[in-house]
């Protein structure tokens, strides 16, 4: 069966947090919930600083403060509402979200 490349707008969101507390799991839980969440990944860091300086890892020491990226992209005019809800489980997370073109494959 043929296939066509379609493109569809959507708003990227990119969470920038750490994971010291227990939200990472709620939120991706949540957003899996929406309808108009896509899809959604979790980048952990192996080094990053911040507002408490520079946090590293090593093979021989898990940090609990190490930087982690949730990003996820959806298709509804919502972003501030979804952007409002990860504010209300994470505590000084930095949000940024733009317009972007999602490229997927459709069988004809």
């Amino acid at each position: 069966m043929p296939t066509t490349l379609k493109k569809h707008a959507v708003t990227l969101v990119r969470v920038y947090t750490d994971d010291n507390h227990g939200h990472i799991s709620t939120m991706l839980d949540k957003l899996n919930e929406r309808d108009d969440v896509i899809g959604a990944t979790i980048f952990r860091g192996v080094a990053g600083f911040g507002a408490q300086g520079v946090h590293k890892s090593s093979l021989l020491d898990l940090s609990d403060h190490l930087p982690v990226v949730v990003e996820f992209y959806h298709n509804s005019d919502k972003t501030d509402d979804v952007i409002q809800f990860i504010h209300g489980l994470i505590e000084n997370a930095h949000i940024i979200s733009w317009e972007v073109n999602l490229s997927f494959e459709h069988l004809d």
